[in-house]
């Protein structure tokens, strides 16, 4: 399998090698965007100059995001369906992963789940235990046969 495919394609199989060498170019490629769009993460305060930056995300920080997002998608749905599950398994992480983040962009979310602390810290161990379960599921062979997504990527 080729690396376009692997982070533009939502269909076939992709192995265990495979899929975590994509996500580490994917978070090294957008840590690399991120601090070249916001040089001021290399200062001598770095933690201080990250939590500023995320107080005032704005357009190029989103545009960062959802570029990540699209090829980390790709890759887990072709990693579940070497699990032989469907890519719709992914909805259980990306869906409350999602509302997560968009309590960063946009305030008034993150004040209506401050004000139900049950749906903050509900939302939280949802994202925590589903993200066990992800780091679980993925990083196992899947079957040797081959499924309705395709021949073992092994054999590719």
């Amino acid at each position: 399998m080729n690396a376009i495919r692997a982070f533009t394609s939502f269909s076939g199989r992709i192995g265990r090698r495979g899929f975590w060498a994509g996500i580490v170019t994917i978070l090294f490629l957008g840590s690399m965007a991120k601090v070249t769009m916001t040089p001021d993460i290399l200062s001598d305060d770095p933690f201080t100059a990250l939590v500023k930056n995320w107080r005032n995300m704005g357009a190029k920080d989103v545009l960062i995001y959802l570029a990540m997002l699209y090829p980390a998608m790709a890759l887990v749905t072709q990693r579940l369906h070497d699990r032989n599950k469907s890519g719709f398994v992914a909805a259980l992480f990306w869906a409350p992963a999602l509302l997560q983040a968009a309590t960063i962009i946009v305030p008034g979310i993150a004040v209506y789940l401050g004000q139900i602390h049950w749906g903050l810290g509900l939302l939280l161990a949802w994202i925590g235990a589903v993200g066990i379960w992800f780091f679980i599921e993925l990083g196992f062979y899947g079957p040797r046969e081959p499924n309705k997504y395709g021949i073992n990527p092994r054999d590719d």
